[in-house]
C-alpha cells in the first residue's frame, strides 16, 4: 500500500487549525502508552507566563526496542515510578521481529518485576531464588511460561491477579497493555516456530471427512423449519480435529469462531453460534443474527450477503457435489453450505473484505465515514468541548509521536477514538509547538459496532481508507506493517489502552510563546485532560461497551485475542497435520498419497511448507485426493486447479 503525507485541514479558529479528518486508538502488538506523565493542569483564565518547559524527549531504543531501527534492546527506565530493570538478555536486529517482541516482553517484566526477581541479584537475594525475569528463555525452562499458552503461565496469572508485583512492595500494579506485551509473545506461534501444539491428541488417526461433514449438516437440516434453511451456515472446527487436536482441546478456536462473527457483525446485539454434534466441532449460523443476510459490497464487487462475499474471498471454500452436497446446497440456496473457522478468519478479518462486511466504503474519505456513517461533527465537538485528547512521544507503536481523540458516536449509543501518527519529514508534525494545528502522516480509528465489539479503520496522509500502515508497527507482521483488522484486535484484545497527556502541560507552559490567548487557553485545558481523566474514560468505553459484548459472546475478557492468535496460528508454516486436516484426510493418509501431489507438497513428510504454498496447491489436491468420496468438488473447479498447476 502508498501511504501520502499529505491532509486536508479545516479551520478551528482563526490562529488555530484542527485536523478534522482521521480517526482512532492505538493498535498493533506492543501497544500501549508509558505510566510518565504530568496529571496538573491549571485553572487559569489568562495566558500562563512562560517558564523552562520543553516537550518530552522522544523515545529511544533503551525505551522501547520496537521502534524503527533499534539494534538492541535496551533498559526500560525511562518509566518513572517503577524500578529500574536490567538489560533484556535478547539483542535484536532491527529486521527480526521475534527478537524485537521478545526484547519487549522483556523489558516489560523487568521494569515490573526486576527489583525482587532481576538479574541483578543472586538466588539467594532474589525472592523464591528466582533472579532470570527478564530472560523468557529460562523462564520457559523453569515452568513460568507455557509457549502458546498465556492463558496457564505462570507469570501471567501472578500478574492478572495482582501478584506480582505483591501489594506489600508499594509498586503499582501491572497495566494490562503491558501484560499483554508478554501474553501476545507467549501466545504467537511465529515466536515459537518449534514448540508443538500442548493440546496434541494421541489418537492420530481422529477424522472427520467431507461426506460425514455433510451427512452432519443435512441432519442438522432435516429438522429445520423450511423457512429458515436458506439462512442457515455452517462453520467446521474439523480440519483441526483431523490434524490431531483433541476435541476438548479446541476452546481457543471456539473462541476465536464466535469472537469473529461478532466483529463482523453490524447487529445491535451479540449473535452465538449452535454446535450440532456431539463434539462440539460443526457450528449452525444463522445469518440473521449477524445481519449477513444483506447485501454487501467488496472492492467494489457486489455480493448477494456476507457468507457469499466471504466464500469468495476464501480459496479454500469450494463447491461440492454429490448426494449429501447437493441436498445441502439445496435446503440452504448456497452452493458452500459450510467453511472451516480458521480459514474463513485468514480473509474476513483483513482489509478490504473486513470493510465491506461492515459497510465501510474504502472509496470514501475517513473523514465522510466519521460523519456520515457516525453522525460526528468532529470540528463542532471540539468547539463545544465534547471531545478530549492525550497526545504521546511514547505510544510504543507508532514510529513518531502520536495524538489520540474521543468522541461520542451520534446516530447510536458508543464511543469513537481517533489517533494521529506523524512522520519524521512531515510539515507541522510537532504536537508541542501548535496543540491544534498539525499534519498527520496517518490516521487510524477504533469505533464500538453496534454490539459494542470494536470496528477499526487506517487512513493514509491524505485521508484514503487503507488496509495497512507504514507508520504504525506490529512486530507479529514480518515486514512490521500494522493491518486491519487483525493487528488492531491482537492490541486491543481486553479493549481501550489510556494515553498519558504530554501535550497539555508543555503547551500551557509555553503559552505566549507559541501565542495562545486566553481563549485558546481554556480550549487547551478543556481538551487535553489530565491522564487520571482520560483513563477513566477508556476504561469506561472498555467496560460499558466491549467488555460487555465480550461477556455477553461468553468470551474471556482477559488474555490474549484468540482472533488475531487463530490468524497468526493459521498463518505460519503447516506441518503435514495442518495440511492433513484441510484435505480431509488423517497424516498418515497424506503421508501415503502425497506422491501423488505436486512434488511441492514432499517437503510435508520430514518438514513444514510455507502457507501460501500450500494455499496455491490446494484445491488441485484436493480434487485429486476426494476421489474415493461420494461427494467430491466439482469438476470445472477441478479442471481450472488442473490447468493452473500445471503452468
Amino acid at each position: 500500500m502508498t501511504s501520502h503525507s499529505e491532509k486536508n485541514i479545516a479551520r478551528l479558529s482563526p490562529k488555530l487549525k484542527f485536523m478534522g479528518l482521521g480517526v482512532s486508538a492505538i493498535l498493533s502488538f506492543a501497544c500501549g502508552s508509558s505510566d510518565k506523565g504530568t496529571t496538573d493542569s491549571t485553572d487559569s483564565n489568562v495566558v500562563p507566563p512562560t517558564t523552562d518547559v520543553t516537550p518530552p524527549k522522544a523515545e529511544t531504543c533503551d525505551d522501547n526496542p520496537l521502534l524503527a531501527g533499534c539494534s538492541t534492546a535496551g533498559n526500560s527506565n525511562a518509566v518513572s515510578n517503577k524500578p529500574t530493570p536490567a538489560t533484556s538478555s535478547a539483542n535484536p536486529a532491527s529486521s527480526d521481529p521475534a527478537a524485537l517482541a521478545k526484547a519487549a516482553a522483556e523489558n516489560v517484566l523487568a521494569a515490573n518485576c526486576g527489583q525482587c526477581h532481576g538479574p541483578a541479584l543472586t538466588p539467594q537475594q532474589a525472592q523464591a531464588g528466582m533472579n532470570y525475569i527478564n530472560d523468557i528463555d529460562k523462564l520457559v525452562q523453569n515452568g513460568k511460561v507455557v509457549p502458546l499458552d498465556s492463558a496457564n503461565s505462570l507469570i501471567i496469572e501472578r500478574m492478572k491477579r495482582g501478584e506480582m508485583p505483591p501489594v506489600s512492595s508499594g509498586l503499582p500494579a501491572v497495566t494490562d497493555a503491558d501484560i499483554n506485551t508478554v501474553a501476545q509473545y507467549i501466545d504467537n506461534p511465529r515466536f515459537w516456530p518449534d514448540a508443538a501444539p500442548t493440546s496434541d491428541c494421541q489418537n492420530k488417526d481422529q477424522l472427520v471427512d467431507f461426506d460425514q461433514l455433510f451427512q452432519t449438516i443435512n441432519t442438522d437440516l432435516s429438522r429445520a423449519d423450511g423457512k429458515d434453511r436458506p439462512f442457515y451456515r455452517y462453520i467446521s472446527l474439523s480440519n483441526r480435529y483431523g490434524a490431531g487436536i483433541c476435541a476438548d482441546a479446541l476452546d481457543k478456536d471456539r473462541e476465536a469462531m464466535t469472537k469473529m462473527l461478532n466483529m463482523l457483525s453490524v447487529r445491535a446485539v451479540v449473535g452465538t453460534a449452535t454446535p450440532i454434534d456431539s463434539d462440539q466441532l460443526v457450528y449452525r449460523v444463522d445469518l440473521r443474527d449477524f445481519d449477513w443476510d444483506r447485501p454487501v459490497t467488496v472492492a467494489g464487487q457486489n455480493f448477494a450477503d456476507v457468507w457469499e462475499a466471504i466464500a469468495a474471498n476464501n480459496p479454500y471454500a469450494v463447491e461440492f457435489v454429490g448426494d449429501d452436497a447437493d441436498d445441502a446446497k439445496q435446503d440452504a440456496q448456497t452452493a458452500f453450505p459450510f467453511m472451516m473457522s480458521d480459514q474463513m478468519m485468514d480473509v474476513a478479518i483483513i482489509g478490504n473484505l473486513y470493510y465491506g462486511v461492515l459497510d465501510i466504503d474504502i472509496n470514501q474519505k475517513l473523514g465522510d465515514f466519521i460523519k456520515n456513517n457516525l453522525g460526528i461533527d468532529v470540528q463542532q465537538d471540539i468547539l463545544d468541548d465534547q471531545a478530549i485528547r492525550a497526545g504521546t512521544t511514547k505510544s510504543r507503536i507508532s514510529r513518531q509521536d502520536r495524538l489520540v481523540e474521543r468522541h461520542d458516536i451520534q446516530v447510536r449509543n458508543g464511543a469513537f477514538w481517533q489517533s494521529f501518527d506523524f512522520e519524521a519529514n512531515a510539515a507541522n508534525q510537532s504536537i508541542f509547538q501548535d496543540p491544534f494545528g498539525f499534519v498527520a502522516g496517518g490516521s487510524e480509528a477504533i469505533f464500538t459496532l453496534p454490539n459494542g465489539m470494536l470496528g477499526y479503520i487506517i487512513a493514509d496522509g491524505n485521508d484514503n481508507i487503507v488496509q495497512d500502515s507504514d507508520i504504525l508497527l506490529d512486530t507479529s507482521q514480518n515486514n512490521f506493517r500494522a493491518i486491519t483488522s487483525v493487528s488492531c484486535s491482537n492490541c486491543h484484545a481486553t479493549g481501550l489502552i489510556p494515553v498519558v497527556d504530554e501535550v497539555g502541560p508543555v503547551a500551557l507552559a509555553n503559552a505566549r510563546d507559541i501565542g495562545l490567548n486566553r481563549d485558546e487557553v481554556e480550549e487547551l485545558q478543556a481538551i487535553y485532560v489530565s491522564p487520571d481523566a482520560f483513563a477513566r474514560q477508556t476504561q469506561e468505553d472498555s467496560s460499558s461497551f466491549y467488555q460487555r459484548a465480550l461477556q455477553q459472546a461468553d468470551l474471556p475478557t482477559q488474555g490474549a485475542d484468540p482472533v488475531s492468535g487463530t490468524w497468526l496460528r493459521f498463518d505460519q508454516d503447516i506441518r503435514i497435520e495442518d495440511a492433513a486436516g484441510d484435505l480431509g484426510l488423517t497424516p498418515d493418509q497424506l503421508l501415503d498419497n502425497v506422491d501423488l501431489l505436486d512434488p511441492v507438497l514432499s517437503v510435508l513428510k520430514k518438514g513444514t511448507l510455507d502457507r501460501d504454498d500450500f494455499t496455491a496447491l490446494y484445491v488441485n489436491s484436493l480434487c485429486l485426493l476426494s476421489t474415493p468420496l461420494n461427494n467430491q468438488p466439482v469438476q470445472a473447479v477441478c479442471d481450472a486447479a488442473a490447468a493452473a498447476a500445471a503452468q
